[in-house]
């Protein structure tokens, strides 16, 4: 007859024998297998090296001298020593501050409550070309002038010619005019203003 096996009642004998066995493999893999230490990765590369050579006129260049230390104060020995080393004053004379050059263009139309007024209209006066004269020719020129701020003329334009020579004088001359500037809420605005001339021979 066949031996019969009970496997409950092995059951535990078997557990405990596993146990063991897989405990001695641990123990023994601990012991025997190296230890794995990680490394950091360094990758490989090549840069390469550029080599420039100075061109020949910068191959020879001399090093400039060091500049001299300045001298220690001495005390002076008398008042004609002191006047003597004195610096002279600085003169500011042609360091005045300018106006920006701007491009200046008023409005076609601006509104204001009190209008430019002119200040030195008689250099408008005797200003008749000979040439005008002898030839009879008068009558009205219009000139339009922008008017700054300050009541300075920066443009003359003319609108209605009269005869070249009187043209051009009146156009340098109103470049001389110097107006109170055009009001508005108290506060000066540049303008355009229509300003004629007139040119009348004597009777």
């Amino acid at each position: 007859m066949k031996k019969t096996i009970d496997l409950k009642k092995q059951y535990p004998l078997h557990i405990r024998i596993g146990f063991l066995s897989t405990l001695v493999f641990l123990i023994l893999g601990f012991i025997f297998i190296p230890e794995m230490k990680r490394e950091p990765y360094h990758p490989e590369f090549s840069k390469p090296i550029r080599v420039d050579k100075l061109p020949p006129q910068l191959q020879n260049i001399v090093k400039p001298p060091p500049p001299p230390k300045p001298k220690l104060p001495v005390a002076a020995k008398s008042d004609e020593e002191v006047e003597a080393e004195t610096i002279e004053k600085t003169d500011f004379t042609g360091l005045e501050k300018k106006e920006a050059d701007v491009e200046f263009e008023p409005p076609r139309f601006v509104a204001y409550e009190i209008a430019p007024q002119p200040l030195n209209e008689k250099i408008m006066q005797g200003i008749y070309p000979d040439v005008a004269r002898r030839l009879g020719i008068e009558g009205k020129l219009y000139l339009e002038l922008w008017i700054d701020t300050k009541g300075t003329v920066r443009n003359v334009i003319i609108t209605k010619p009269l005869y070249p020579a009187i043209d051009k004088i009146a156009k340098e001359r109103a470049y001389q005019l110097k107006f109170s500037p055009a009001m508005q809420n108290d506060k000066p605005v540049a303008v355009r203003l229509a300003y004629p001339v007139v040119f009348k021979l004597e009777d």
